[in-house]
């Protein structure tokens, strides 16, 4: 029991924190001690630039996975455990939860002749010489190493131990940080199909390490081709997945998820009071190890490939997504789809082959849209003063965009409402004071935070915008005041996430900061509440949390949508500038996102291997 918990605890340890060195006199998170030797973990600096992380790169063109957002992990339990000669401490409260919550949206997914790259970018005060180790972890590798360090041997070489219980690849690779604390574009070169680690480490001299940071990543053998179209509500999704110039492909098995846009999360909380009975995982509100059947002594599920696939929709809530897992050889898969509520959704798709594992990934974002709609286009045309200026946004951080035009004059309230309900926003107002003609408005809902932005908002995010009026330099005080954004945020995601409604707010960045706006909830239906908020101006906007206390939201219904409809704005004390102290610095490693990032696909793997035994 004391070593499965061991285990746990360490495990936890690794996932929630890589770390800076000891010679940055900071105090360890964390740490494991086995034998002679203490192995050290501090956390990581808020600023990627400089704050201990690593970064993966490649040729251009390299494929990305969107990860699930957001990504949290919290642990509650034991804050010190030992069995045999090794020892782990979590340096936190005994009562008190660790929480973490991953910055980054996306993952690199390599090809065999594309090259790996790495940079790590420390904190100045790093310095020194470093050992890379990159390695290609298998089960009994794993165990290998665990075993030794549970029987209390003392561990004199780290490569040793490696070298001794690894039974797939294995390397290492000596470096040096530069006087800024970073290492930057260190080329492993094209690598073979598989799922590697790298683990950079900095010895300390004195029979100590440090863990200065951790990453992960995959390396596909094929490249994966997804032809997948959004439909309308009350139809089936059907896919077809080729491997391009990969003959023979008869005794590969295809699998797929389709996942509504507000379920891709990750939300993973890690429970104990000590004994292994009282120990769960939890990730979305489903208990993995209860629900997949899972063997506490060698973590392997007991479902067969059926009850797997019944449980990953479980796993995924009713209405919130669906899976097909095809016969071996037939790459044309159909979702059952036709029941999920209209929205957009990521499709994740894998290929398993039998004595290679998973063999290729994929992903394509979809659309469920109302019967009838038409697809809002991605640009138009302006005429007059207001003009219908372009969006410094890249394109490929646009997951919607939808322009209204209205004529601009001189002493009249002017309302721009967006009717196709592309975006979250449903209309901008405001009072113009100088008459400019024809102008167009234009709102982007992006896939993640603006180019346009260096820091993430305070607060939990539901979505980030941009909205553009008219030309450039045209939304000034001069020429407008009283502007007000009308908005609406899902009850569904409101109710997941355990956020308290009346702590919604609207972020807008200017000025180089974050600044909370007015928010006023104005209404709300079976599907949406509804809020409106003043703004200085237009650029960049963030829907988020205040982080008032938690409270679940009622269940209400049935009223009429206020976005559609002029509405008047109550009176409302200023929005304060965010503060920065309670904001959770970017502290989990970036091996957290591989494994999440990919956990359904792998999932999908383990019900396509279950066809093939007995």
């Amino acid at each position: 029991m004391r070593k499965s918990l061991l285990i746990l605890l360490a495990l936890t340890i690794f996932i929630l924190s890589s770390a800076t060195a000891v010679a940055c006199e900071a105090e360890p998170i964390a740490n494991l001690t086995f034998g002679d030797m203490e192995v050290y973990f501090l956390d990581h600096t808020g600023n990627p630039e400089e704050g201990n992380w690593i970064s993966l790169g490649g040729p251009a063109g390299v494929s990305e996975i969107r990860l699930p957002s957001p990504i949290k992990i919290t642990y509650d339990g034991p804050k010190s455990r030992g069995y045999g000669g090794v020892s782990a401490t979590l340096h936190k409260g005994a009562e008190e939860a660790y929480t973490v919550s991953y910055p980054y949206t996306t993952h690199p997914l390599y090809l065999p002749d594309e090259n790996v790259t790495m940079s790590f970018r420390g904190e100045p005060g790093l310095a020194g010489d470093v050992v890379i180790y990159l390695f290609k972890p298998s089960s009994g590798s794993v165990r290998g190493v665990l075993d030794t360090l549970l029987a209390g041997e003392n561990v004199d070489c780290l490569s040793d131990l490696f070298h001794e219980n690894m039974d797939g690849y294995y390397e290492t690779f000596p470096a040096s940080l530069d006087g800024n604390g970073d290492l930057l574009d260190h080329d492993f070169g094209p690598m073979e199909a598989g799922q590697y680690c790298i683990v950079l480490l900095q010895d300390n001299g004195d029979k100590s390490l440090t863990v200065l940071s951790a990453t992960a990543f995959m390396v596909v053998e094929y490249e994966l081709e997804i032809t997948a179209e959004s439909i309308v509500k009350g139809n089936n999704l059907d896919i077809s997945l080729e491997l391009p110039g990969v003959p023979e492909t008869d005794d590969c098995s295809y699998g797929a998820v389709l996942i509504r846009d507000q379920a891709y999360k990750a939300n993973i909380e890690i429970d104990s009071d000590g004994t292994r009975a009282g120990t769960s995982v939890i990730v979305n509100e489903i208990d993995v190890i209860e629900e997949f059947d899972i063997n506490s002594s060698n973590y392997r599920s007991k479902l067969s490939k059926g009850e797997l696939q019944t449980e990953l929709q479980t796993m995924m809530g009713e209405g919130k997504g669906a899976i097909s897992l095809g016969v071996e050889g037939k790459n044309t898969l159909s979702l059952t789809a036709f029941d999920l509520p209209v929205g957009d959704y990521v499709l994740l798709a894998a290929v398993y082959q039998p004595g290679k594992g998973l063999v290729a990934l994929g992903q394509e974002e979809l659309e469920i849209k109302v019967p009838g709609k038409k697809k809002s286009k991605g640009s138009s045309s302006g005429g007059g003063g207001g003009g219908g200026g372009g969006s410094p946004e890249p394109a490929s951080n646009v997951r919607k965009k939808e322009l209204a035009q209205q004529f601009v004059t001189n002493g009249n309230r002017i309302r721009f409402e967006l009717t196709q309900r592309a975006t979250s926003v449903g209309y901008v107002e405001f009072d113009a004071k100088k008459s400019v003609g024809k102008t167009t408005t234009i709102i982007e809902e992006l896939k993640s935070r603006s180019t346009l932005t260096p820091t993430e908002p305070e607060g939990e995010v539901y979505r980030y915008l941009n909205i553009w009026v008219g030309n450039g330099g045209f939304a000034t005080p001069e020429n407008i005041e009283g502007a007000v954004v009308g908005f609406r945020v899902s009850r569904d995601w409101i109710i997941e996430n355990n956020v308290d409604a009346d702590s919604i707010i609207l972020q807008h960045f200017s000025e180089s900061r974050w600044n909370l706006l007015p928010t006023t909830r104005i209404g709300e239906d079976e599907e949406y509440i509804y809020f409106e908020a003043e703004t200085p101006g237009f650029s960049p906007f963030a829907i988020t949390t205040s982080g008032k206390s938690i409270i679940l939201l009622e269940q209400t219904g049935g009223e009429e949508d206020p976005l559609s409809v002029g509405t008047n704005t109550p009176e409302q004390e200023p929005g304060l500038e965010p503060e920065t102290s309670g904001k959770f610095p970017a502290w989990f490693s970036k091996i957290a996102s591989f494994l999440v990032g990919v956990m359904m696909v792998v999932m999908i793997g383990l019900a396509l291997k279950k066809k093939e035994e007995p």
